[in-house]
């Protein structure tokens, strides 16, 4: 990933600090009260995404994180403009999240336009490895999935087997995702897009989508 602007990143993180959680702060703590209902976007981009799905729901709490410092500074920034509430952001690697949250507490993950890393030899890479699919299934509350986006069909394709060989049920799978929702579903997350996704539908490229649950926790 290019990162343009890396000069403005320490002021960006001063103006957003608020909406910043650093991870040797421990655990996100979060009003359940206020916010009985957490989600988490993982490689949450400039935050396109979830500021606007925050906006819309704010009686639910959004987590976005990156492993990029300069990709955190431009999300959390564009949350403080708008002054969105009920999210924040954490510079982490998915593979540690453990450390940001809580077992069975997040209802849904989403995987938004995840870099397909199309060699045999990165597929342990790929957001829907199994390793990362046992993370994100420790990070689910019962009833809890993923929703998941892309514009790369071999990477939706091997995603799909991967959820399947691991036990997950694949409750929803669509290879063409409509660009407008449907009436009355226009808050849904799936409809609201990320800024890749606006790209590519401009290229007049098919967006996949699935949703898909864990395995029975014993």
């Amino acid at each position: 990933m290019r990162i343009r602007g890396k000069e403005k990143v320490p002021a960006l993180l001063q103006q957003a600090d608020a909406w910043i959680h650093q991870e040797n702060n421990g655990l996100i703590a979060i009003d359940k009260n206020l916010y009985p209902t957490v989600c988490l976007e993982v490689g949450c981009g400039k935050g396109v995404f979830l500021s606007e799905l925050a906006l819309r729901h704010r009686d639910v709490f959004y987590v976005g994180i990156d492993k990029f410092v300069e990709i955190i500074a431009r999300a959390a920034t564009l949350s403080a403009k708008k002054e969105v509430k009920n999210v924040l952001f954490s510079m982490i690697d998915v593979e540690r999240i453990e450390s940001l949250i809580a077992p069975s507490s997040i209802q849904t993950i989403y995987l938004n336009f995840s870099d397909p890393w199309p060699r045999r030899k990165n597929e342990k890479r790929r957001l829907t490895y199994p390793r990362f699919l046992d993370i994100y299934s420790k990070l689910l509350a019962p009833g809890g999935w993923i929703e998941m986006k892309t514009d790369n069909a071999d990477l939706f394709i091997w995603s799909l087997q991967a959820f399947t060989k691991a036990g997950w049920t694949v409750a929803e799978s669509e290879r063409a995702l409509s660009q407008s929702a449907p009436e009355g579903l226009e808050d849904e997350a799936r409809y609201i897009k990320t800024e890749y996704e606006t790209r590519f539908r401009g290229l007049g490229v098919p967006i996949c989508f699935l949703r898909a649950t864990p395995p029975s926790k014993s």
